[in-house]
């Protein structure tokens, strides 16, 4: 009795820790790269797809929000990496609103949904076609803190313990 009710326990700890419905991430085709949804949309629209990025502007209607996100890869949490490197730009369509105050500029999100097209927009002078994804889930992820950098003295200080020969001593010789 006691080994089923802590599997089963187990079990709801980790669907409940992941960041989308099971059934939203069955239905996801990871088989589909950003990339060729960026040259054709009207090809693949329809299909299901889990992407990410950084927000780069937040835009409320009537009745909708919709995101313009600048895409990154995705790590295994499904949560955006490297937010240096991007393949281009999509844009989220939320039934509902949505506060832009929280979904802010430079915010980490996730979008869990369906391709519903293109939609062609200016970015500064030139017309850019962005991928449309109409948004079944959304996960806004946490702000990143940033680690403090401090001083190690047991690793940078060539005079604190001066008989250290080599830097790789990290401590003493009788530690």
């Amino acid at each position: 009795m006691k080994p089923i009710f802590l599997i089963s326990l187990l079990l709801i700890f980790i669907v409940s820790c992941a960041p989308f419905s099971p059934q939203v991430l069955q239905e996801a085709k990871k088989e589909i790269t950003f990339s060729e949804v960026l040259q054709s949309p009207e090809k693949l629209q329809g299909e299901a797809v889990i992407w990410g990025g950084v927000i780069i502007e937040t835009i409320t209607r009537s009745d909708d929000t919709q995101i313009v996100v600048r895409q990154t890869e995705l790590d295994f949490q499904k949560r955006p990496k490297e937010l240096d490197k991007s393949a281009g730009r999509f844009l989220i369509r939320y039934r509902g609103f949505l506060d832009p105050s929280i979904y802010s500029k430079d915010r980490e999100i996730t979008v869990a949904g369906t391709i519903a097209g293109k939609e062609e927009r200016p970015i500064g002078e030139r017309r850019y076609i962005y991928p449309v994804v109409e948004s079944k889930e959304l996960r806004l992820w946490e702000k990143r803190e940033k680690l403090p950098s401090y001083y190690d003295p047991w690793y940078y200080d060539p005079f604190f313990y001066p008989w250290r020969p080599y830097p790789w001593h990290r401590y003493p010789y009788w530690w």
